[in-house]
């Protein structure tokens, strides 16, 4: 009988322990329309209500991609907001506030405290964040690989087993380190040392990384063409204000928003090279959106 705990089963369980261990409930403030290639703290704090309150993992990157689409339309068809667009406009986020539990807009088991946006700007990550974020992605990632090669191995899985424990001790430590005390480099330590102990338990169960630089380069793509995406769009959006032509630029915008959900798409897949492929043209894309403006 098989014994794989999925990432999703992982994530939750680590939300329930934060949630007893007294972390503090966040406090969405959701003061825009939020739909695909919207980015920041709002958006990280829908994707986390989303995901606890049981319509799906989003991984909260704080990017609004095609997952996070799919789980606001699971949402607005439970709770009666049609049409089930994936737009998350103002009919959505008047039900939003009238069903969470705090009544005004408090996500339910929302593991984020800092990601609260004000009327004018959102908060952005910072970098160390952003790198302990993405490390303990990659450590639940290669937790998931290592369980599955254990269940699939005809060798002795023992050593395999032990370092899987190990590992997600370390991914344990990490979550609290980064939302409990706030220690981000202590986070990345910790994953980092998760993410080596799951694939020792990986290649001792019979496994062979060879994909893992692959991944690690798909990953880099696509955060570079998010960037460049955002860059272009305060561009587009400062040009707009000035009374700039933006028109040419906004359609090659969004062509390079449909190239990054591929490559999210690809990347969920694990389809790596093609997911570099399309972020890195999704990039050039966003690139040329700012040289299209007028």
């Amino acid at each position: 009988m098989k014994t794989k705990t999925s990432k999703y089963l992982l994530v939750l369980t680590v939300a329930g322990f934060l949630f007893n261990a007294g972390v503090a409930l966040a406090d969405c403030s959701f003061t825009r329309d939020l739909s695909l290639g919207s980015g920041g703290g709002d958006v990280i704090c829908l994707q986390d209500y989303l995901n606890n309150s049981g319509y799906g993992y989003v991984s909260p990157d704080g990017f609004f991609g095609l997952t996070t689409r799919q789980a606001v339309m699971n949402w607005q068809a439970n709770q009666g907001v049609f049409p089930t667009s994936g737009y998350f406009g103002p009919i959505s986020r008047g039900r939003y506030y009238g069903s969470t539990s705090f009544g005004t807009g408090g996500s339910v088991l929302g593991a984020y405290t800092s990601y609260n946006v004000s009327s004018t700007t959102s908060t952005s990550t910072s970098s160390s964040e952003s790198r302990a974020r993405d490390r303990i992605e990659d450590a639940l990632n290669m937790i998931e690989d290592a369980e599955d090669e254990i269940d699939d191995s005809n060798r002795s899985t023992s050593s395999a087993k032990s370092k899987l424990k190990e590992a997600k001790e370390d991914i344990f430590d990490a979550t609290r380190e980064f939302f409990v005390n706030r220690d981000f480099r202590e986070a990345f330590d910790r994953a980092d040392e998760a993410f080596d102990n799951a694939e020792e338990a990986f290649e001792d169960a019979g496994g062979r990384n060879n994909n893992n630089s692959s991944r690690t380069s798909a990953l880099n793509a696509i955060d570079d063409a998010r960037d460049a995406i955002n860059d272009a769009e305060d561009e587009i959006e400062e040009a707009d204000d000035d009374g700039d032509d933006v028109d040419e630029a906004e359609d090659i915008l969004e062509e390079a928003k449909d190239k990054l959900d591929d490559a999210e798409d690809e990347f969920d897949d694990r389809d790596y090279d093609n997911a570099e492929d399309w972020a890195m043209d999704a990039e050039e894309l966003a690139e040329d959106a700012v040289d299209a403006i007028n």
